[in-house]
Formats: C-alpha cells, sequence, structure tokens
C-alpha cells in the first residue's frame, strides 16, 4: 500500500538534481528548441541561397590602402616628375561618413641635371565618405594637409629641401569582395618649398582592405 502511495503515476515527468527530465525526448523535440532560439545578432548576415553574403557585408569605409602616386614637383629645368609608393591607414570612427586617414609616401623624383632624388611625404587626410548611397562605390572628398622632403645630390653635395602644403583630393573606391577594394582619386595641393611655391596635381591609385 505504500508503495502504491509513493510509485510515480504511469507517464509522470521525474526529475534529477536541476530539474533534468529522465523519461526519453519526444520526437522532434530537439528541432522545436533550436527552432525557438534567437537569431544571432553578429555582425555577419544571413548567407542567401548560395551561400553568399558579400553583397550584404557591411563596409564602413577601407582601413588599409597600399597604392602608387604621381606627382611633378618642378625642379625649375622641366623635370620634377616624381612617382612614390604610398600606403594610408584609416581611422574608423562611429559616424562611417567620416573619412580620417594617415598617409605615408617614398619614392623618386627626376632632376634635369643629375640623378633622381628621394622623396618622402607624410600626409594627413580628413575627409567625407559616402558608404551606402551607391554601394559598392565609395565617393569621397578630403582636405590633405602634406608635409616632406626631397633629397639629393647637387655638385656632389647632399641636399635637404623640405616641403610643405594642402589641397583637396576627390575620388572613390569600389568594393569587390567583402573590405577587398580598388581606388582611384586626383587631388591638388599648394606646396612651398625654399621660399617658392608650387601648384601640384596628384594621381593616386590604390587597393587594400
Amino acid at each position: 500500500m505504500i508503495l502504491a502511495v509513493l510509485a510515480p503515476a504511469p507517464g509522470a515527468a521525474q526529475s534529477l538534481g536541476l530539474g533534468r527530465r529522465l523519461d526519453p525526448p519526444r520526437p522532434g523535440a530537439a528541432d522545436a528548441e533550436a527552432s525557438a532560439l534567437p537569431e544571432d545578432d553578429g555582425e555577419e548576415p544571413d548567407r542567401d541561397a548560395d551561400g553568399d553574403t558579400d553583397g550584404d557585408w557591411p563596409w564602413a569605409g577601407p582601413q588599409i590602402q597600399l597604392g602608387y602616386t604621381y606627382w611633378k614637383l618642378s625642379d625649375g629645368y622641366g623635370g620634377g616628375d616624381t612617382h612614390a609608393a604610398s600606403v594610408e591607414v584609416f581611422l574608423q570612427w562611429p559616424l562611417s561618413e567620416l573619412r580620417t586617414g594617415l598617409i605615408g609616401e617614398l619614392g623618386g623624383r627626376g632632376y634635369s641635371l643629375g640623378g633622381d632624388d628621394l622623396v618622402a611625404r607624410g600626409a594627413i587626410e580628413i575627409g567625407f565618405q559616402l558608404t551606402e548611397l551607391v554601394d559598392p562605390v565609395v565617393p569621397y572628398l578630403s582636405l590633405v594637409v602634406s608635409a616632406g622632403a626631397v633629397v639629393g645630390e647637387r655638385f656632389d653635395t647632399t641636399v635637404v629641401q623640405g616641403f610643405g602644403g594642402a589641397g583637396l583630393e576627390l575620388g572613390a573606391a569600389v568594393r569587390l569582395v567583402r573590405n577587398l577594394h580598388l581606388s582611384a582619386s586626383v587631388g591638388y595641393q599648394r606646396l612651398e618649398m625654399d621660399g617658392a611655391a608650387f601648384d601640384v596635381f596628384f594621381l593616386r591609385l590604390g587597393a587594400g582592405l
């Protein structure tokens, strides 16, 4: 009689410890529990039927960019063509339309009366970009402030000439896959070197992430 009172009714749920069920799971219960879980709120978007996410991948603009820059800093004798390798590191902000970056360039400048000069330039870029309006194209307009130096041989003497100035740059980046992109821009700067002023036009080509 006592055993009959203590025995559980048929089909009644039993628990152990922290409420773990001892009876076997119902068919389809695992699928029901999985469907009840909240969706992933991570940054990666849902994949489409082909498993491709590139079209919906969020992009706040470039993070790092390697490139080539051409400009002409006249030497007074018809020369001055400058070819430089460049690297730009961008700062990311909550407002993706704000474009800020640090530019470093190193290259050579043609000198009409002797060997090529070594040119180094550093710059700060501050501007505005449109990251979503015409995606995957990101146009931008920036103010660029530059400073650098030209190192060359003049009559067997090493001469260092500093320069600096500022101007505007207009360009666009085209996103290929995720953050991988190509970019092109043209710019103008008013530079001063050794008391002389130069109107300098820039062409920059780049690729990066």
